[in-house]
């Protein structure tokens, strides 16, 4: 349904926080893999994507003489509410997939269903979670029941991730993810997991992480490159 379809399609940088020049990414419409050094710019692309623009609050950087003005572009499809209105399923970390396994079970979910749908998407985020920690199948039986108390870190993230993307489907979203560093806090096990699990959504999956975070034959679209004191994008 188009009232439940958004995309992005482009995002233009140029002269913004620690990108210098313009800087062009145009995301493909199910893997954009963009590798990069900490601080080099990943969450600013994340940033901006967020915002469809400068993020309110934060300086533009390079306005000295002799540069061009700070500017950013994002291009979308679809409807542009979904962004606002489910932001939280969209835009996603370790750390917020945490958050979400650890404070989000009932009232993050409440927050987004009716009560006859709860029961649903709790079934759902039960198999999604199985299908991920399907490499350490000695856990299934200690997970039954989805309790965050006994589930160590990273089994934690699996967690919150199954929750968003049971709510994405009972929901009937078709809408973007934005995955900053999603292996980060995984063992190889859950990384092989979650990664394969990825590969099969057919959503829209933009991600942004180290090159160690991705297999070999997973080619990065985009490479942040660092040098002079500010960063600049390649493509691969």
């Amino acid at each position: 349904m188009r009232d439940k379809y958004f995309r992005f399609v482009s995002l233009r940088l140029r002269d913004y926080k620690i990108f210098r020049g313009v800087n062009d990414f145009r995301f493909n419409c199910h893997r954009t893999i963009v590798v990069g050094k900490n601080g080099i710019g990943k969450t600013t692309i994340a940033d901006a994507l967020e915002h469809l623009g400068p993020s309110r609050g934060l300086g533009l950087t390079f306005k000295s003489k002799g540069h061009s003005s700070p500017y950013v572009a994002v291009i979308t499809e679809g409807n542009c509410d979904l962004l606002k209105k489910y932001r939280s399923l969209i835009f996603v970390s370790c750390e917020s997939a945490m958050r979400w396994a650890e404070q989000g079970r009932e009232a993050g979910l409440k927050h987004f269903l009716k009560d006859n749908e709860l029961k649903t998407t709790r079934c759902e985020a039960r198999v999604i979670f199985h299908t991920i920690i399907c490499r350490k199948p000695w856990k299934t039986e200690l997970y039954r029941d989805l309790n965050p108390v006994i589930m160590a870190g990273g089994e934690k993230v699996c967690f919150g991730y199954s929750l968003i993307f049971a709510l994405r489907k009972i929901l009937k979203l078709d809408i973007p993810i934005v995955l900053d560093s999603p292996y980060g806090m995984l063992d190889q096990e859950l990384r092989i997991g979650l990664r394969d699990f990825l590969k099969a959504q057919p959503c829209q999956q933009i991600l942004l992480g180290h090159g160690s975070e991705f297999e070999e034959k997973e080619k990065p679209k985009y490479i942040l490159v660092y040098a002079e004191d500010y960063s600049h994008v390649m493509e691969y």
